[in-house]
């Protein structure tokens, strides 16, 4: 499943799922900045949704559907 799903479950689905990225974004959403740098550094693209989604507040699954 791609991030931007799992990040949707997440936040309007009770996030029940326990997959690999679901914990990701559990713990890009817990870190504070210096870590998140970290993981930043391996997951760059989980960590600019998480962040999209952040700052403002649009479904990334909408977000996925009016760009393509």
């Amino acid at each position: 499943m791609t991030v931007e799903y799992d990040l949707h479950d997440l936040m309007f689905s009770g996030g029940r799922q326990t997959n690999f990225t679901t914990m990701l974004i559990k713990l890009i959403l817990k870190a504070d900045d210096t870590n998140k740098e970290r993981i930043r550094m391996g997951f760059p693209h989980e960590v600019e949704v998480v962040e999209n989604y952040l700052m403002t507040g649009v479904d990334p699954l909408q977000k996925e559907v009016t760009n393509g």
